[in-house]
């Protein structure tokens, strides 16, 4: 048993510490995991303090954690463990039966877990917290000094604490998502020659009596004078490979597509991604519009993409003067492009040299370093 536990001790400590850096190096995005749960149980109410609740989780993930491996505050540390592990899955497994939420956000985007995958794994986890619960005893402290243990418990919090902050303020230190620094976003979008490709159905639809119903090719036939056409469709059966990057469309007020607009400009460009106009961070607008007449000014177009209703836009970009038009893009692209609101990305040609978060507005003067490649992504002088 002695064995055993010591065992779980090491993998769980080591699991529960990766597992909170990965989500800490990126809570806006796991913040969105927690608001798809909200949403699902009606929980509406907790909406406004998903980020908070997402750094606080991360947090205490790692430091229970470290805990455990240390051998801290081990009968308090065992309850906790036992408690979050029984929670998780739960929730894994009434995401697992239902598919509600297909990825649990466990590892945030470094690695993706089917709902099943996540119900498994936390299933595993509980075994070896239960071998931990029942051979505690088992459980030392790496060094009899409780002083030492706990000064080295309040070190790693405020060395975590700060690097959650800092990740939130200033964008993940790790991007894992296809917008990363050095893609290029126009090869994202092509899929390649021997990619799977949907497979797709002709289906006819017909109403009778108040009802719709849908038939194939191969049934149609059957269909009398009872039945009145509806619509024809192209229904996918089975779904193909999708594009890395497959949902980056941007609209004019007018509903026009200026997707290739954007793509086919050579060049360095600027871009503004301000997902929500009213939960944007404010105070930075002069700031904003100061870079965007500099890149004006040096022929540097300036793109501001939203999902906000173009005719919500238009009092937020006089009121502060704003020399550019914004364009209509789905919510999903914008959140995963920057991990803040607004976030700004400088591109050449199609290929993303630099982001910036609403913590770190740059000047033209900073922009300019980048453009002329003294500067490396980290900010690191050539």
């Amino acid at each position: 048993m002695k064995i055993l536990t010591q065992i779980s001790r090491i993998l769980v400590g080591v699991l529960f510490i990766i597992s909170g850096l990965i989500k800490a190096n990126d809570t806006i995005g796991f913040s969105y995991k927690l608001v798809e749960y909200f949403e699902i149980f009606n929980m509406h109410f907790f909406v406004d303090y998903a980020v908070s609740m997402a750094m606080f989780i991360c947090i205490f993930e790692i430091m229970v954690g470290i805990a455990l491996l240390i051998g801290a505050y081990t009968r308090l540390n065992m309850w906790l463990l036992l408690l979050m592990i029984v929670f998780f899955t739960l929730l894994t497994g009434y995401s697992a039966i239902t598919n509600k939420v297909t990825d649990c956000g466990c590892f945030g985007d470094a690695i993706k877990l089917k709902p099943v995958e996540s119900f498994l794994k936390d299933v595993l986890l509980l075994v070896f917290i239960l071998i931990m619960f029942i051979g505690q005893k088992h459980i030392k402290p790496i060094v009899a000094n409780k002083t030492i243990l706990s000064i080295a418990l309040g070190v790693s919090l405020l060395v975590i604490t700060f690097f959650t902050f800092n990740t939130y303020m200033f964008l993940p230190k790790i991007d894992f998502l296809p917008y990363k620094v050095g893609n290029d976003i126009g090869q994202l979008m092509t899929l390649p020659p021997d990619a799977k490709r949907d497979s797709v159905a002709m289906v006819f639809i017909y109403e009778k009596e108040g009802k719709q119903f849908e038939f194939g090719v191969n049934e149609v036939g059957n269909v009398d004078d009872t039945y009145k056409f509806v619509d024809r469709i192209d229904k996918v059966i089975v779904e193909g490979d999708k594009a890395p990057i497959h949902d980056f469309k941007l609209f004019d007020v007018s509903g026009q597509d200026y997707t290739d607009t954007l793509l086919m400009q050579k060049g360095f460009r600027m871009i503004l991604v301000q997902t929500n106009i009213l939960k944007s961070r404010t105070g930075i607008e002069p700031q904003i519009a100061q870079l965007a007449q500099d890149c004006a000014l040096a022929g540097i177009p300036f793109w501001a993409l939203t999902n906000t209703t173009l005719t919500e836009v238009e009092p937020y970009r006089h009121e502060y003067q704003f020399a550019f038009n914004y364009f209509n893009m789905d919510v999903t692209p914008l959140k995963s492009m920057v991990r803040s609101n607004p976030g700004l990305l400088l591109m050449k040609d199609n290929v993303v040299i630099k982001k910036w978060s609403a913590y770190g507005i740059p000047t033209y003067e900073k922009v300019k370093l980048y453009m002329e490649g003294k500067v490396g992504p980290r900010g690191i002088r050539k």
